[in-house]
């Protein structure tokens, strides 16, 4: 956004920024042509700016120079003469259409808005985010403070002042630094019960050194030179420099004012032409759902236009240290490009942000011996294709129905009265479940069943489930007809109480490895299945909500790599969102892997997102095919 006429010259008087209160409030003081003004804004942008800046500032019709706002004012910082805006801070709306893979319908939308944390609820649900982080290490995770008393206090939700007993609030994160800048992901169209924040991504400077572990256990340091030019990350923020020069000289004074004044240090040295994506966390809800790439899409954008975190030179390369990378593609799909191991053992990875960058890269890939084998590439998906089954499924004039005898000799006196006062003695109940069905199933596909409570749904996938393991104590009740099922059929099947998965006691991840034998297979199912939350991967199933057990006792089965999936009751204990996002993509793996997806389900809302090649209709004796 270039400056309008409005805007007039102004050069910094001072930075004012309380350590407990930064991140979300601070003041820049300026001086142009209507003398001193104070203009209020984040910390995490004000602490930028030095003393002596020239800025462009344009006051807004309505601000009142003496009580400027938040919203009263645009300001933009002179970099070698050319405005950079500054503030108000970046938002960016995106619209993600989730469509079936057979027809092009759209089957939901998400609108969001990307914008900088700017607000003390911002940083609250970065913490809450922040508990479901892949590498989050800290048992705590923020600072709190009371602005009755200044107490502090450690916590991962909003505590308590211990002295006052009022509500505390946000300071910082622990592991963040100053340098730190937040994008946060919300939902602008939701329902009650899902979450406003569905993400947030952090920013930091560029790590001050990173080397390469080659396979034989020796370092190569300063990989990044191999690649860039080092005046791309110089001077970078390092503060842990100025510490042991500031304890020298102040050895009396505590660590929490010597870090700071470090850190201020360094922010004032710091302008690269680098940064660093240190953080993408997405609900685990939603990390399934592309929102993660979305995530990265919207922060590059902010990086280009703002040149975040420092607001300086431009930005030529985004770079990241994440061990997750391992075991999630969504990295290499934004564009990320491996580069090796860092002397630690985790994953280094690079994104160009412009075409000097992506050449030097492309050319390291081809001139480094390492580079050329890997090729850029770290992720490899561990969940083969399985054997499809060999033939369709068939069901030929098959008749079945049940027979119950009802007695009530074994029942209580007052239970015999009160059933005899309605005529109830002894009866035999028969039911025709299906007469005459003639049916067939092609492999690969995706069927859903519908139909009432009771038409035969469980008992059409009992009986699928019963020809493919030889099960002759249920065949045996058939009334005439057959039912082939390809002999290399390996079926998966949940009937809710008759046929479930047995965990155990052992932590949901770990049961998953025993089954896959591949850890990287393990979490690619939880993924899908929507169990994305690494707390759960160590929680047990009896730990689990409902609704999570029923993703559970999916991830179970996907990972027996079954040729053949039947399903009972599907989706029945999540709630609507929730329910579409796991069938779209359960139905997406099995048409990508070659398995038979047959699942019963009574909502409108799964059938839609599971685009099933076929739907049938079941009730009244037979199996129909929906129009």
């Amino acid at each position: 956004m270039p400056p309008s006429s409005r805007a007039e010259k102004a050069h910094v008087i001072a930075v004012q920024l309380d350590p407990l209160r930064y991140r979300w409030y601070g003041v820049l003081v300026v001086e142009g042509e209507r003398g001193p003004l104070r203009l209020p804004m984040t910390g995490s942008v004000a602490q930028w700016f030095r003393p002596g800046e020239e800025v462009l500032l344009e006051l807004l019709p309505e601000a009142d120079p003496e009580n400027l706002a938040f919203a009263s004012y645009k300001l933009w910082r002179l970099v070698d003469g050319e405005p950079l805006l500054v503030w108000p801070l970046y938002r960016a709306r995106f619209v993600r259409e989730r469509a079936s893979p057979l027809t092009g319908e759209v089957l939901y939308t998400y609108r969001l808005e990307a914008r900088e944390a700017g607000l003390e609820s911002d940083y609250e649900a970065i913490v809450a985010l922040e508990q479901h982080h892949y590498a989050a290490e800290e048992e705590v995770l923020a600072r709190w403070w009371c602005p009755e008393d200044r107490a502090l206090q450690e916590a991962n939700v909003r505590p308590l002042c211990p002295r006052c007993g009022r509500p505390m609030r946000f300071a910082d994160l622990l592991d963040a630094t100053r340098a730190s800048r937040f994008l946060v992901l919300t939902l602008e169209e939701r329902e009650p019960y899902e979450p406003r924040y569905v993400g947030y991504v952090r920013i930091d400077p560029p790590l001050p050194l990173v080397h390469r572990r080659l396979p034989d256990g020796r370092v190569q340091p300063h990989i990044r030179k191999e690649i860039f030019p080092a005046e791309w990350y110089e001077p970078t923020f390092w503060p842990e420099r100025q510490v042991q020069e500031l304890r020298a000289l102040n050895p009396d004074r505590s660590p929490f004012e010597l870090w700071w004044e470090a850190q201020g240090e360094a922010l004032a040295l710091c302008d690269t032409q680098a940064a660093r994506l240190a953080r993408v966390v997405i609900h685990p809800d939603y990390r399934a759902e592309g929102l993660g790439r979305l995530a990265l899409e919207a922060a590059v954008a902010w990086i280009r236009e703002r040149r975040i975190p420092e607001m300086r030179k431009p930005k030529r390369v985004l770079e990241t240290v994440a061990q997750m990378a391992r075991y999630n593609p969504f990295l290499e799909r934004a564009g990320f490009v491996y580069i090796g191991d860092t002397a630690s053992g985790r994953p280094f990875l690079v994104l160009p942000l412009q075409d000097e960058a992506e050449q030097r890269v492309k050319g390291f890939l081809r001139a480094d011996p390492l580079a050329r084998k890997h090729r850029g590439r770290l992720y490899r998906p561990a969940f083969p294709p399985v054997e499809p089954l060999s033939g369709p499924i068939r069901l030929q004039r098959v008749s079945y129905r049940y027979e119950n005898v009802l007695e009530i000799a074994h029942m209580a006196e007052p239970v015999q009265e009160a059933l005899l006062a309605f005529g109830v003695r002894r009866r035999a109940i028969q039911r025709v479940v299906f007469r005459n069905l003639s049916l067939t199933l092609e492999p690969k596909s995706v069927v859903a069943l519908v139909g009432a409570s009771g038409a035969g749904k469980s008992t059409f996938l009992r009986l699928l489930w019963a020809a493919a393991v030889g099960e002759e104590r249920i065949l045996s009740r058939l009334q005439s007809g057959t039912i082939e099922v390809p002999p290399n059929a390996k079926p998966g099947v949940y009937l809710p109480g008759e046929l479930e998965p047995k965990f155990g006691r052992t932590p949901l991840l770990q049961v998953l490895y025993e089954l896959t034998g591949d850890v990287t297979m393990a979490i690619e199912i939880l993924n899908v299945t929507g169990i994305a939350d690494v707390v759960l991967y160590r929680a047990r199933f009896a730990e689990l909500s409902t609704g999570q057990k029923e993703r559970a006792r999916l991830a179970y089965l996907l990972a027996q790599r079954p040729n053949l999936l039947l399903l009972d009751e599907f989706g029945a204990h999540l709630d609507p969102p929730a329910a579409t996002r796991v069938a779209r993509k359960v139905a997406e793996l099995c048409r990508e892997k070659g398995i038979t997806l047959i699942l019963a389900t009574h909502r409108p809302e799964v059938v839609r997102a599971l685009s099933p090649d076929r739907v049938l209709l079941v009730g009244h004796g037979g199996v129909a095919l929906a129009a």
